[in-house]
């Protein structure tokens, strides 16, 4: 297990932040309010990918604004799921609000207890909405850099004040989402990969849409869906197990 009593960054931000709680009903009811937002922003953020995608240009721009995209989606894609396996391999890192030696009072957070056995770092929000700005960089530089704003803002800010994340939790996410948003948009291989898909659209664009539209409600809902379907097969999966090995050993 890591030291949980964070580093000295997060010392320098959690202590100020949270001596706010209970002491400003603007600031409590802001982060009330925003603590909510995150699939809201999602879903504003799939609505711009969708404004962009069907922005009338020429065939040029049109082009590389659907490679610049899909390189986007394969990238955040690609880092939530390199964030979760992080988060399962490496030392486990207790959620902020549930280390008693930070010595901090944290304010009500009703879901909080679910996240109790989830490693903090890093943070997969951070890493898929950071993957997203950055990669819709390429499409509209201030589009990109203004979500990346946001996701700090309405997504961020408030999994730190409610002691969900550390921030050096957030901060390496941001990191390694730009970092995959960046390097999906850089790479020619990735163009190369985009062109591919894109021709399914030229040879199916109905299927292609449809499947499309299912990928970006899964972004909307942060993959709750999926999380929910891989949680219920490994639950499923185990009990199957656990019954053949009975069966097997006579029990």
């Amino acid at each position: 297990m890591w030291s949980n009593s964070g580093t000295r960054i997060d010392d320098f931000i959690l202590r100020p932040l949270t001596s706010l709680a209970g002491h400003s009903p603007v600031v409590d009811g802001a982060m009330e309010m925003l603590s909510h937002g995150s699939p809201t922003y999602a879903g504003f953020v799939m609505a711009v990918f969708w404004w962009y995608w069907f922005r009338q240009s020429d065939p040029a721009t049109t082009q590389r604004t659907h490679e610049a995209l899909l390189c986007t989606m394969i990238a955040s894609a690609a880092g939530l799921f390199v964030a979760r396996t992080l988060a399962l391999t490496l030392p486990f890192r207790l959620r902020p609000r549930f280390e008693p030696a930070l010595h901090l009072i944290w304010p009500a957070a009703p879901d909080s207890l679910m996240f109790v056995d989830w490693s903090a770092f890093p943070s997969d929000h951070a890493v898929m909405f950071s993957a997203l700005a950055v990669g819709l960089c390429f499409v509209s530089l201030r589009m990109g850099m203004a979500l990346l704003l946001l996701a700090v803002l309405f997504v961020s800010l408030p999994r730190v004040y409610y002691g969900i994340h550390y921030p050096t939790d957030v901060i390496a996410g941001v990191a390694m989402g730009a970092l995959f948003g960046y390097c999906a948009n850089a790479i020619a291989v990735s163009r190369r990969l985009a062109g591919r898909i894109l021709l399914w659209e030229r040879r199916s664009p109905r299927g292609f849409q449809t499947a499309l539209f299912v990928v970006t409600f899964e972004f909307a809902t942060m993959f709750d869906g999926v999380r929910w379907a891989a949680r219920t097969a490994v639950h499923l999966g185990a009990r199957m197990l656990a019954g053949v090995i009975a069966a097997l050993s006579g029990h």
